[in-house]
């Protein structure tokens, strides 16, 4: 039976662990916990994606091989102040595997699930991506090693527990889930369906106003004036 992914990065996040990236990051521990519950699928899902795209497997092959052996390090490395290091080299990586405008998407979703707001957000995902590709080249190392075609077939194969770790709650601000289906059946990124959840969630621009919407206008409009003319007038 193949190992759950969720579960395997899940697993490295311990209680000390996450008291580590909370202290580092200057976050409240208790918010980070819960937080890491839902910003660890939307990551897993954003590499779903990436996965999909052209090249992009490969892509993550080369990210998951530049983390090969990282998370035995990590936890000193936090607690030796290198935490800034850490966060601006995971920010990158992040940004080179799923691009800026969807890790800016992917972020204000965490943002609006967690409530740790936009740019502890983005610290926390810019820390947890290099754990979540350290992860990935230790399972991938033991079993299947690390191309391109052996990391599209790990996310082929992932894409139930990624959707059922979702939390119910991140699905809700935005469909992260349609990041899980395949390109001809949401017809395109499913991280841009994301993003223009985000936009729409975030501005609520005002609607156009189209034609079919000018003439109900229009009808109900004509329709008050004439009950209004035709109405009995009362005496005072």
């Amino acid at each position: 039976m193949a190992a759950n992914l969720v579960s395997l990065v899940m697993q490295y996040l311990t209680p000390d662990m996450i008291e580590r990236i909370a202290a580092a990051l200057g976050l409240d521990r208790n918010k980070v916990g819960p937080a890491i519950t839902g910003a660890v699928p939307a990551l897993l899902a954003a590499f779903n994606n990436t996965a999909t795209q052209p090249g992009g497997a490969q892509k993550l092959a080369d990210a998951a091989k530049q983390q090969a052996g990282a998370l035995g390090n990590l936890a000193s490395m936090l607690t030796a102040g290198e935490a800034p290091s850490l966060l601006e080299k995971g920010s990158q990586m992040l940004s080179s595997l799923v691009g800026s405008q969807n890790q800016y998407g992917l972020t204000n979703a965490i943002a609006r699930f967690t409530g740790l707001g936009q740019s502890a957000s983005g610290s926390l995902l810019g820390m947890l991506a290099p754990i979540v590709m350290g992860t990935i080249a230790q399972h991938q190392g033991t079993t299947h090693g690390l191309n391109a075609n052996s990391i599209a077939s790990l996310f082929a194969g992932q894409k139930d527990n990624i959707a059922a770790a979702l939390p119910s709650g991140l699905g809700g601000v935005c469909p992260l889930q349609l990041a899980l289906l395949a390109p001809s059946a949401r017809g395109g990124s499913g991280l841009a369906h994301l993003l223009r959840c985000e936009a729409n969630t975030r501005g609520r621009p005002a609607r156009r106003d189209t034609g079919a919407e000018r003439d109900g206008s229009r009808s109900r409009s004509r329709q008050t004036d004439h009950q209004q003319h035709h109405q009995p007038a009362h005496d005072a």
